[in-house]
């Protein structure tokens, strides 16, 4: 099966998303009274255009309740984290994993925990089959 494509994010849009993954659900008031503590009618506005451009994106849904949008994250953290990563690695690394992964590794940020976990994922997780096999694979 194959992972959904996300479209590309600004970084306000996914503030936007951080809230709504910290609260389930949230208004366009909710939000923008959390995003701007300082409010005002244009950072409503803001936040509005904001969510609806997360909603055409399909990663928000809305639903009216009463005389409020209630507004739902409809895309998993980890899920845009890897559709961000996968264009990162097709755009400079040459549709390959492996110089990111090879970058992470040797920038030397990776505590001696996240190591661990990586090799234990590595360990655990099925081999990925892309594409065609060679005879001698």
């Amino acid at each position: 099966m194959k992972k959904r494509q996300f479209a590309s994010i600004t970084a306000a849009e996914l503030r936007v998303l951080e809230e709504l993954w910290q609260r389930g659900e949230a208004t366009i008031r909710d939000l923008r009274d959390a995003i701007y503590p300082q409010g005002g009618s244009s950072k409503f506005a803001t936040v509005q255009k904001l969510l609806s451009r997360l909603v055409a994106k399909d990663l928000v849904h809305r639903r009216k309740d009463e005389a409020n949008w209630i507004f739902q994250a409809s895309v998993a953290r980890d899920d845009l984290i890897g559709g961000e990563l996968r264009r990162v690695a097709d755009r400079l690394g040459g549709n390959s994993m492996t110089p990111l992964l090879t970058c992470l590794v040797e920038i030397g940020e990776l505590t001696s925990q996240e190591r661990a976990h990586l090799r234990k994922l590595l360990d655990e997780k099925p081999v990925a089959k892309r594409g065609p096999q060679s005879p001698s694979s």
